[in-house]
């Protein structure tokens, strides 16, 4: 269970996750930088699988990765998700990002929906979503915010659209407000998600600009008044 939001600003995109987990798991390690395949990237680290949900390099391509749990597990050893994430946050650009999804053993997982952010050649910004439902691979066309969960889908999904429809959404400000929200109560159904077996454990906001990349990372609930600590990267 996780929500993901969007906003363009000139020329700058801001992604802002939120990941819902078991308060059971392992806290994840704040972002830090990585060489992959000589590309620069900045990611947090899942000890339980050594993988990453989110990322972002120096070439202005973030991925964000949630699950689907709609979709069918294939049968026989599966490998994490967030490593698949790690080995494509190399990539400069979205299409590079897709074809090595294409070529990849995607049986070996278990279904996500995978959203990448970037620029064209042009310098415009791009978003494009793809989504493997155990079987099939497919592209889809998204608005803001998008979320998962596996507990009461529609029910959680109309809740949080409602909310995003009813608020600006038109500034940082107002995006992170909607993040940290406990609207309409404080369940399974706000963005900031409690429950007695899962909440929201961290909250992550990328902001790209042309000369640089700013990883903005709360480890803890959005609505905790924990400070968000900043990683920065230069755009190549």
């Amino acid at each position: 269970m996780c929500t993901v939001s969007w906003l363009v600003e000139n020329n700058d995109y801001h992604v802002f996750f939120n990941r819902d987990e078991q308060r059971s798991r392992s806290l994840a390690l704040p972002p830090q930088q990585f060489t992959i395949n000589r590309s620069e990237t900045l990611m947090p680290i899942d000890p339980d699988g050594n993988g990453t949900w989110i990322s972002t390099n120096e070439f202005g391509l973030t991925l964000c990765l949630l699950n689907y749990y709609q979709g069918i597990t294939p049968q026989g050893a599966l490998v994490s998700r967030g490593l698949l994430v790690k080995a494509l946050s190399a990539k400069k650009t979205i299409q590079e990002a897709h074809q090595a999804l294409q070529q990849s053993r995607l049986r070996d997982y278990a279904s996500f929906s995978l959203l990448a952010f970037g620029y064209d050649i042009h310098g415009l910004f791009v978003q494009k979503t793809w989504q493997w439902s155990g079987k099939q691979l497919t592209q889809l066309q998204l608005c803001s915010p998008f979320t998962s969960s596996s507990v009461k889908f529609e029910q959680v999904s109309s809740s949080r659209f409602a909310l995003a429809n009813q608020m600006p959404m038109k500034s940082v400000a107002d995006v992170k407000l909607y993040h940290q929200s406990h609207q309409p109560d404080k369940s399974h159904l706000s963005a900031c998600m409690h429950r007695t077996d899962a909440k929201s454990v961290s909250m992550s906001h990328i902001h790209v600009s042309p000369q640089q990349s700013y990883f903005h990372y709360k480890n803890a609930s959005p609505c905790s008044r924990q400070p968000f600590v900043t990683t920065e990267l230069a755009r190549s």
